[in-house]
Protein backbone atom coordinates (compact mmCIF):
# COMPACT_ATOMS: atom_id res chain seq x y z
CA UNK A 1 0.00 0.00 0.00
CA UNK A 2 1.31 3.43 -0.92
CA UNK A 3 2.22 5.98 1.71
CA UNK A 4 -0.62 8.24 0.52
CA UNK A 5 -3.19 5.49 1.10
CA UNK A 6 -1.71 4.69 4.51
CA UNK A 7 -1.90 8.35 5.53
CA UNK A 8 -5.50 8.65 4.33
CA UNK A 9 -6.60 5.53 6.21
CA UNK A 10 -4.80 6.67 9.39
CA UNK A 11 -6.42 10.13 9.38
CA UNK A 12 -9.92 8.78 8.69
CA UNK A 13 -9.52 6.07 11.33
CA UNK A 14 -8.43 8.57 14.00
CA UNK A 15 -11.29 10.95 13.22
CA UNK A 16 -13.81 8.10 13.22
CA UNK A 17 -12.53 6.76 16.54
CA UNK A 18 -12.75 10.21 18.15
CA UNK A 19 -16.32 10.65 16.89
CA UNK A 20 -17.35 7.19 18.12
CA UNK A 21 -15.61 7.59 21.49
CA UNK A 22 -17.32 10.90 22.25
CA UNK A 23 -20.64 9.44 21.13
CA UNK A 24 -20.31 6.50 23.50
CA UNK A 25 -19.23 8.95 26.19
CA UNK A 26 -22.51 10.78 25.68
CA UNK A 27 -24.36 7.48 26.06
CA UNK A 28 -22.68 6.69 29.38
CA UNK A 29 -23.13 10.20 30.79
CA UNK A 30 -26.65 10.91 29.58
CA UNK A 31 -29.29 11.96 32.07
CA UNK A 32 -31.39 9.00 33.13
CA UNK A 33 -34.90 9.04 34.49
CA UNK A 34 -33.64 8.08 37.93
CA UNK A 35 -31.35 11.13 37.97
CA UNK A 36 -34.21 13.62 37.53
CA UNK A 37 -36.10 14.95 40.52
CA UNK A 38 -39.47 16.73 40.55
CA UNK A 39 -39.89 19.84 42.66
CA UNK A 40 -43.29 21.58 42.55
CA UNK A 41 -44.17 20.12 39.15
CA UNK A 42 -40.76 21.14 37.83
CA UNK A 43 -38.14 18.70 36.54
CA UNK A 44 -34.71 19.30 38.02
CA UNK A 45 -31.95 17.88 35.80
CA UNK A 46 -28.41 17.25 37.05
CA UNK A 47 -25.44 18.61 35.10
CA UNK A 48 -24.18 16.22 32.45
CA UNK A 49 -21.46 16.41 29.78
CA UNK A 50 -23.61 14.40 27.35
CA UNK A 51 -24.70 17.55 25.51
CA UNK A 52 -21.12 18.63 24.76
CA UNK A 53 -20.01 15.09 23.94
CA UNK A 54 -22.88 14.60 21.51
CA UNK A 55 -22.09 17.85 19.69
CA UNK A 56 -18.37 17.02 19.53
CA UNK A 57 -19.15 13.58 18.14
CA UNK A 58 -21.39 15.04 15.44
CA UNK A 59 -18.79 17.67 14.51
CA UNK A 60 -16.03 15.07 14.13
CA UNK A 61 -18.33 12.90 12.03
CA UNK A 62 -18.89 15.86 9.69
CA UNK A 63 -15.15 16.63 9.57
CA UNK A 64 -14.44 12.99 8.70
CA UNK A 65 -16.85 13.05 5.78
CA UNK A 66 -15.50 16.39 4.54
CA UNK A 67 -11.95 15.02 4.59
CA UNK A 68 -13.02 11.90 2.71
CA UNK A 69 -14.86 13.98 0.10
CA UNK A 70 -11.93 16.36 -0.41
CA UNK A 71 -9.51 13.46 -0.80
CA UNK A 72 -11.74 11.82 -3.41
CA UNK A 73 -12.26 15.15 -5.17
CA UNK A 74 -15.88 16.16 -4.70
CA UNK A 75 -18.96 14.00 -5.08
CA UNK A 76 -17.46 10.57 -5.59
CA UNK A 77 -20.67 8.72 -6.33
CA UNK A 78 -21.90 11.20 -8.94
CA UNK A 79 -18.89 12.15 -11.06
CA UNK A 80 -17.52 9.93 -13.76
CA UNK A 81 -14.20 8.97 -12.22
CA UNK A 82 -12.20 6.53 -14.36
CA UNK A 83 -10.61 5.08 -11.21
CA UNK A 84 -13.91 4.41 -9.44
CA UNK A 85 -15.52 0.99 -9.37
CA UNK A 86 -19.09 -0.08 -8.55
CA UNK A 87 -17.89 -1.33 -5.16
CA UNK A 88 -16.15 1.94 -4.32
CA UNK A 89 -19.25 3.91 -5.30
CA UNK A 90 -21.40 1.67 -3.11
CA UNK A 91 -19.11 2.18 -0.11
CA UNK A 92 -19.09 5.92 -0.82
CA UNK A 93 -22.89 6.10 -0.73
CA UNK A 94 -23.00 4.03 2.46
CA UNK A 95 -20.48 6.37 4.06
CA UNK A 96 -22.63 9.41 3.23
CA UNK A 97 -25.82 7.75 4.50
CA UNK A 98 -24.17 6.65 7.75
CA UNK A 99 -22.82 10.16 8.33
CA UNK A 100 -26.16 11.90 7.79
CA UNK A 101 -28.15 9.52 9.99
CA UNK A 102 -25.46 9.42 12.67
CA UNK A 103 -25.18 13.22 12.89
CA UNK A 104 -28.97 13.58 13.14
CA UNK A 105 -29.16 11.02 15.94
CA UNK A 106 -26.27 12.56 17.88
CA UNK A 107 -27.61 16.10 17.68
CA UNK A 108 -31.13 14.95 18.55
CA UNK A 109 -29.90 13.03 21.57
CA UNK A 110 -27.77 15.97 22.68
CA UNK A 111 -30.74 18.32 22.43
CA UNK A 112 -33.12 16.00 24.27
CA UNK A 113 -30.59 15.43 27.01
CA UNK A 114 -30.66 19.12 27.91
CA UNK A 115 -34.38 19.62 27.46
CA UNK A 116 -36.20 21.08 30.45
CA UNK A 117 -39.80 20.57 31.42
CA UNK A 118 -42.21 17.69 31.58
CA UNK A 119 -45.73 16.60 30.85
CA UNK A 120 -48.65 14.83 32.47
CA UNK A 121 -49.30 11.42 30.96
CA UNK A 122 -52.64 9.75 30.39
CA UNK A 123 -52.58 8.26 33.88
CA UNK A 124 -52.18 11.64 35.53
CA UNK A 125 -48.52 11.24 36.43
CA UNK A 126 -46.03 14.01 35.80
CA UNK A 127 -43.11 12.76 33.73
CA UNK A 128 -39.86 14.43 32.67
CA UNK A 129 -38.11 14.30 29.30
CA UNK A 130 -35.05 12.08 29.11
CA UNK A 131 -33.08 10.62 26.24
CA UNK A 132 -33.97 7.04 25.48
CA UNK A 133 -31.09 4.60 25.90
CA UNK A 134 -29.19 3.67 22.77
CA UNK A 135 -29.57 6.86 20.72
CA UNK A 136 -26.08 8.16 21.51
CA UNK A 137 -24.63 4.69 20.99
CA UNK A 138 -26.37 4.24 17.64
CA UNK A 139 -25.08 7.61 16.45
CA UNK A 140 -21.56 6.67 17.56
CA UNK A 141 -21.69 3.36 15.70
CA UNK A 142 -22.89 5.08 12.53
CA UNK A 143 -20.10 7.66 12.81
CA UNK A 144 -17.56 4.84 13.05
CA UNK A 145 -19.16 2.97 10.14
CA UNK A 146 -18.97 6.14 8.06
CA UNK A 147 -15.19 6.17 8.50
CA UNK A 148 -14.93 2.44 7.76
CA UNK A 149 -16.98 2.78 4.57
CA UNK A 150 -14.87 5.75 3.49
CA UNK A 151 -11.67 3.74 3.93
CA UNK A 152 -13.19 0.80 2.04
CA UNK A 153 -14.24 3.10 -0.81
CA UNK A 154 -10.69 4.45 -1.09
CA UNK A 155 -9.07 1.02 -1.01
CA UNK A 156 -11.38 -0.41 -3.70
CA UNK A 157 -10.49 2.31 -6.20
CA UNK A 158 -8.73 1.15 -9.36
CA UNK A 159 -5.09 2.30 -9.26
CA UNK A 160 -4.22 4.88 -11.88
CA UNK A 161 -2.10 3.55 -14.76
CA UNK A 162 1.56 4.46 -14.47
CA UNK A 163 3.27 5.99 -17.49
CA UNK A 164 6.66 4.55 -18.33
CA UNK A 165 9.40 6.64 -19.83
CA UNK A 166 12.39 5.55 -21.85
CA UNK A 167 15.50 5.11 -19.75
CA UNK A 168 18.03 7.88 -20.01
CA UNK A 169 21.15 7.13 -21.98
CA UNK A 170 24.39 8.15 -20.34
CA UNK A 171 26.56 10.36 -22.48
CA UNK A 172 30.29 10.87 -21.96
CA UNK A 173 29.85 14.48 -20.93
CA UNK A 174 32.08 16.20 -18.43
CA UNK A 175 30.92 17.95 -15.31
CA UNK A 176 29.02 21.23 -15.88
CA UNK A 177 29.13 20.83 -19.64
CA UNK A 178 26.14 21.50 -21.84
CA UNK A 179 25.87 18.59 -24.30
CA UNK A 180 24.20 20.86 -26.91
CA UNK A 181 26.90 23.53 -26.84
CA UNK A 182 29.83 21.20 -26.31
CA UNK A 183 29.06 17.88 -27.96
CA UNK A 184 31.10 14.92 -26.90
CA UNK A 185 33.96 14.21 -29.31
CA UNK A 186 33.98 10.88 -31.10
CA UNK A 187 37.32 9.25 -31.77
CA UNK A 188 37.86 7.93 -35.30
CA UNK A 189 37.92 4.21 -35.60
CA UNK A 190 41.18 2.59 -36.55
CA UNK A 191 41.08 0.01 -39.33
CA UNK A 192 43.89 -2.38 -40.01
CA UNK A 193 45.26 -2.10 -43.56
CA UNK A 194 44.33 -4.96 -45.77
CA UNK A 195 47.01 -6.72 -47.87
CA UNK A 196 46.23 -7.22 -51.52
CA UNK A 197 48.49 -9.27 -53.88
CA UNK A 198 50.12 -7.20 -56.67
CA UNK A 199 48.26 -7.39 -59.89
CA UNK A 200 50.11 -8.68 -62.98
CA UNK A 201 49.57 -6.74 -66.17
CA UNK A 202 50.79 -8.18 -69.57
CA UNK A 203 53.35 -6.04 -71.47
CA UNK A 204 51.83 -3.93 -74.12
CA UNK A 205 53.22 -4.04 -77.71
CA UNK A 206 53.76 -0.73 -79.46
CA UNK A 207 54.39 -0.43 -83.24
CA UNK A 208 57.89 0.75 -84.25
CA UNK A 209 58.22 4.42 -84.82
CA UNK A 210 59.07 5.56 -88.36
Amino acid sequence: MESKAIGFCAVVAVLGIISAATGFGGEFTRVKASDVTIDDDLCVYPSSPALALGIISAVFAIITQIYISVTFGGCRCCKNDPNSTPISKLFSVLSWVATVIGVIMLLTAAGLNNREGGQVDSYGYFTCYVVKPGIFAAGAVLALLSAVFGIAAYITLTPAPQTTTNPAVALPVGVNVDPEKSPAPFLPQQYTPQQYPPQQYPPQQYPPQQ
